[in-house]
């Protein structure tokens, strides 16, 4: 049974690997890394914000986020569409914005990676397919319209079309 479930991560693992990116996103930090482009700093197996060094700084390193930015790794993507998100842009991206803020404060690791006007609307990039759904949702539950949310969990990937009239 455990070689059975070990075989399908393993599969499960270089599915990911080809679709979004190399295996620079499994590497395994010493503790004290800092990020010197987000200044985050990894302490006890996860990266924290306003972290401080309990030790020296053993290494400065990019991490996972910045490196997925660096490289181009798009986590999901959402759609604003339609003549409302036209007409109403700057509340759009504000609410877009509030959203990622509240996300960092916990999750420093998701982060928008561009927003793109489009001909009728707004397009963003997200380092995860959990920030897609959360802007989403809340674009949805805010301003009301047609949400249409797919997830492709095998290659940790999300997309979202979100339009209004």
């Amino acid at each position: 049974m455990t070689k059975r479930l070990h075989l399908r991560e393993t599969i499960r693992k270089q599915k990911r690997g080809g679709v979004g990116g190399t295996e620079e996103r499994s590497i395994k930090y010493p503790s004290n890394t800092f990020c010197p482009k987000c200044n985050l700093l990894y302490q006890d197996g996860v990266w924290k914000q306003g972290a401080s060094s309990k030790g020296k700084i053993r290494q400065e390193k990019l991490c996972p986020a910045c490196l997925q930015i660096r490289e181009g790794w798009v986590g999901g993507i959402i759609q604003c569409s339609g003549a409302f998100a036209a007409r109403h842009r700057q509340e759009l991206l504000a609410r877009i914005r509030n959203v990622e803020k509240q996300t960092q404060e916990e999750r420093p690791l998701e982060r928008i990676i561009r927003m793109k006007e489009v001909r009728n609307g707004i397009e963003i990039s997200t380092t995860t397919e959990h920030l897609v759904a959360r802007i989403a949702k809340s674009i949805h539950r805010v301003f009301g319209g047609e949400l249409e949310l797919k997830y492709a969990p095998e290659d940790k990937f999300a997309t979202a079309h979100w339009h209004r009239e």
